[in-house]
């Protein structure tokens, strides 16, 4: 009886370590995973929204594993808003340009797969920092956006730099005009400078810091239907990461919303998981393909 024992503890033994062993010759989908390297801090309150944003999309994008849902493989560089906002607000260029390209330099030498830049605003500099570490691409968020847009004039919704047109950066042509019309796309934005002033200073004294008044949610929310109302035919698009913490499309129902950093955060993850390309998201390739 005793030798049975043993026999029977030895051979279950065996089968564990030959199951141990096949699981270490049978790479996790981890193992496939490309690494996100986000920019943040543009305000922190998009960053933690990325952060989980992803994570929960990755979970449902890749089999479970062999003991728990799998994490994205993410390295984050958080910079100071204050820094950045200052920066802008002085019409600095090159400072912009050189303090998102300190955060984007960590991530190069970590050796992240791609970029994702956690606000709407930041991507100014998108052609600097593409030239800065051409081995990094960067997930453009206008084109996660137009993806899915249908054609039309669309409305804009952001920062006041973001929607300002013939501003301080030529950079920012590109990014609400140039880049959106690679897509096929005419952009409206608020008309009245008040307005485009008070969404700058609702973002900045209340988003960033996740005060979410209804006084503030009302106001995003007459100026959609201002734009709608204006031609916007394609819909508006949220272009600020806080707005859309903020208003809701039950606040607007007449009105299409198109939440920039949830189809960002969206096309991030797919790409993570391998179940798209970045090449699916770029005009040029696409332009080229049809």
């Amino acid at each position: 009886m005793r030798s049975s024992a043993r026999l029977g503890r030895v051979q279950v033994i065996c089968f564990c370590a030959v199951c141990v062993l096949e699981v270490l010759r049978t790479p996790p989908e981890s193992a496939f995973m490309k690494t996100i390297g986000v920019i943040t801090g543009i305000s922190y309150v998009s960053g933690i929204d990325y952060y989980k944003g992803i994570n929960e999309r990755i979970a449902k994008l890749l089999p479970d594993g062999a003991v728990m849902p799998h994490n994205s493989e993410m390295v984050m560089v958080s910079v100071d808003c204050d820094v950045y906002v200052r920066y802008l607000k002085d019409n600095d260029t090159s400072g912009v340009q050189e303090y998102l390209a300190q955060a984007a330099h960590k991530l190069d030498l970590v050796g992240v797969d791609f970029i994702v830049i956690a606000s709407n605003t930041a991507h100014i500099c998108y052609s600097y920092l593409r030239e800065r570490f051409p081995k990094r691409p960067i997930l453009h968020i206008v084109d996660c956006v137009a993806k899915v847009l249908p054609k039309g004039k669309v409305g804009l919704l952001g920062t006041e730099p973001t929607m300002r047109e013939g501003s301080w950066i030529r950079e920012l042509l590109w990014f609400i005009s140039e880049r959106l019309a690679l897509h096929g796309f005419e952009v409206v934005v608020p008309a009245k400078e008040e307005d485009r002033q008070r969404c700058y200073d609702i973002i900045c004294r209340e988003l960033s810091f996740e005060i979410f008044s209804d006084a503030s949610r009302n106001f995003f929310a007459e100026m959609a239907v201002e734009l709608y109302q204006c031609g916007a035919d394609a819909g508006v698009i949220l272009g600020c990461t806080e707005i859309e913490l903020l208003l809701r499309q039950s606040d607007v129902p007449d009105v299409p919303l198109h939440r920039s950093a949830e189809l960002h955060i969206e096309a991030a993850a797919r790409i993570q998981a391998g179940a798209d390309q970045l090449e699916d998201y770029d005009p040029q390739v696409i332009e080229a393909k049809t």
